[in-house]
């Protein structure tokens, strides 16, 4: 029985996330030195993404405010896989990421969901 080729989803993922999204950055802080006393640096990772309101049926105030953004991200060519520790550079402006879920069916990354917060 054949088996689906998710490569190519995660190739039209791409192709639409580029054609209707943005490009900023994920940045992502790292620490060096000692424990008690580190040194804390960021880089950039170029990211392609589109960025979206939540419905407002989607809103309950706690877990996910009004102000907060649903981010397709591209997986295609990230350079890092997303977490909660990272920031999401928007148009220059950090947004903190409050939930990351990749789309994954058959352990293929498609895409991932970031839930933002500025």
């Amino acid at each position: 029985m054949p088996t689906f080729d998710y490569t190519k989803s995660r190739a039209t993922a791409d192709r639409l996330i580029a054609k209707f999204g943005q490009t900023g950055a994920i940045r992502r802080p790292t620490a060096t030195g000692p424990d008690y006393n580190p040194t804390i640096t960021t880089a950039d990772h170029s990211a392609t993404f589109a960025v979206m309101e939540y419905e407002s049926n989607e809103i309950d105030g706690s877990r996910i405010l009004a102000t907060d953004k649903k981010v397709l991200l591209k997986a295609g060519s990230l350079a890092v896989t997303p977490n909660t520790t990272d920031k999401l550079v928007v148009g220059g402006i950090e947004h903190s990421i409050v939930r990351v879920e990749p789309l994954a069916p058959g352990g293929v990354v498609v895409m991932f969901q970031l839930q933002c917060r500025r």
